[in-house]
């Protein structure tokens, strides 16, 4: 469940909010934006004062359900054209394994992300554990999936002896 909403002039994500979203207290409009339910022309956006000119879309979603109560959306900490990071819950696969056929984040992310007719692609960079909570990095391309791989390889190369 959103509420779908249109902006008709310029103006900071905050305030249109606040103004939009009657009944609502703006501790709650900010623990939505924290949480990453609040989408701007289709991307999440997690910044308060993001501005938004006319004719943007604005979608607030409703708060999440954990893991056991059948998650359907994931949070989302980061996110530009490259990379989206996520709060990966314990309990919750990475990425599909062969002998099984549960939910995991990478389908979940491209479901929520995806908008009819522009399915959205998105290659792992690493994996956690399904017992592992934290911190999951995706690539929007091949290409930029690769070239985080390579510099944490070469992260892994230094070292701070004295």
């Amino acid at each position: 469940m959103s509420d779908r909403l249109r902006v008709n002039q310029a103006s900071g994500l905050l305030t249109f909010l606040n103004t939009q979203l009657k009944g609502w207290t703006r501790n709650k409009i900010k623990q939505r934006l924290k949480k990453g339910c609040v989408v701007v022309n289709g991307q999440p956006i997690m910044q308060h004062d993001h501005e938004l000119q006319a004719g943007d879309d604005v979608e607030v979603w409703a708060a999440k359900k954990n893991i056991q109560g059948g998650m359907s959306r994931l949070e989302i900490l980061y996110s530009d054209r490259d990379l989206i990071v996520i709060n990966k819950p314990a309990g919750l696969l990475s990425v599909a394994s062969a002998d099984e056929n549960k939910q995991h984040a990478l389908a979940m992310l491209r479901n929520q992300l995806s908008r009819s007719k522009r399915p959205v692609k998105l290659w792992p960079v690493h994996r956690l554990d399904r017992d592992t909570s934290g911190i999951l990095i995706f690539a929007t391309s091949r290409e930029m999936g690769e070239a985080v791989n390579e510099g944490w390889s070469g992260a892994e190369k230094l070292s701070c002896s004295g």
